[in-house]
């Protein structure tokens, strides 16, 4: 029970201040006039994704691997889902039709990011330069160069929603708020997080479930708590490119943290040192990515189920990542 009301009382921590970032982030995105698509792919999805690199490393730190690598890409599955069914509750307006074309350059980056993860665990993710396993080193510099590409082609589509409209760029006094806002938030996120690792190993071992999938399902679900506040409130409020900018944008991020988690695992490569069955995450995690990116390219106003299922597809297929992982992992 104590490991238990741990996990929830730091998840619910970890929620509520990912929905602080939400307007703060739309408040730095009009002040500085960087646009939601850049500022939710790096500042909002930097910010939420806190929660997995902090407890990943703590993870890491009290010797379990699996269940840092399972919550990078058991998050990554996450928020592909917390997207699918943002979409199929925005029906009316099709979410992914009003988002900026450029949207798909973040989520290719993710691909390519998470791509190089895999393969780093099954070619020679054991070889290393100084300590330092080559995956990571290739995530990193591909994660920095990715960056650079986002904020040069930056950018809001063509049409704005209602809520766009109105909403005027802030004064400074209102810039300046959200600034502390999103900062003091991000610290929340930074301090409750690590509690996650050692109860969520604790509910593994007393669940008798592998810690892989214990990473990749649980521990994924509950870090991925403060994108699903981030894509709530910003539907809600009509910032479209701020919600899908920030859940790929997490998952560019989700890959870019094993550089810092190779560095805290000490010598030798961090993803040579995990179970391979989490390479299949990772590849499901991939999948689900390139679906949500047919449904950017997609910008039919009207869509066909029987031929275009689209969010349909996405949440069938993560079930199935589920139960194939489980049984994988037994």
């Amino acid at each position: 029970m104590t490991a238990w009301l741990v996990f929830a009382l730091s998840g619910t921590l970890v929620a509520a201040a990912g929905a602080r970032l939400a307007r703060a982030g739309d408040t730095i995105a009009a002040g500085t006039g960087l646009g939601g698509m850049w500022v939710g792919a790096i500042l909002v999805a930097g910010a939420t994704s806190l929660p997995e690199l902090t407890t990943d490393a703590s993870a890491i730190l009290q010797q379990h691997p699996n269940l840092a690598i399972g919550d990078l890409f058991g998050s990554s599955m996450a928020n592909m889902l917390i997207l699918a069914v943002a979409d199929l509750l925005t029906r009316k307006t099709r979410l992914l039709t009003r988002v900026a074309i450029n949207q798909a350059l973040v989520g290719v980056l993710a691909i390519f990011l998470t791509a190089i993860a895999v393969l780093g665990m099954l070619g020679g993710g054991a070889a290393s330069v100084a300590g330092f396993g080559w995956p990571a080193g290739a995530v990193g510099i591909g994660y920095v160069a990715g960056m650079r590409l986002l904020h040069r082609n930056r950018g809001e589509p063509p049409f704005r929603t209602e809520a766009e409209v109105a909403e005027a760029a802030p004064g400074r006094p209102a810039l300046q708020r959200a600034v502390v806002e999103f900062s003091v938030a991000a610290l929340v996120i930074f301090l409750a997080a690590p509690y996650l690792a050692g109860s969520a190993a604790t509910l593994a071992d007393q669940l008798g479930v592998a810690h892989s999938f214990m990473g990749m399902l649980l521990l994924a679900v509950t870090t991925s708590l403060p994108e699903a506040a981030v894509t709530v409130a910003s539907v809600r409020a009509g910032w479209y490119n701020l919600a899908v900018g920030n859940l790929l944008g997490s998952n560019c991020f989700n890959m870019a943290a094993l550089v810092p988690l190779d560095a805290v695992h000490g010598p030798g490569s961090l993803l040579a040192a995990v179970d391979p069955v989490l390479a299949v995450a990772g590849m499901f995690a991939v999948l689900l990515m390139a679906l949500a990116l047919l449904d950017v390219l997609n910008k039919s106003e009207r869509r066909i189920w029987a031929i275009e299922p689209g969010p349909a597809v996405m949440i069938l297929t993560y079930l199935v990542a589920l139960a194939w992982l489980y049984r994988a992992a037994r």
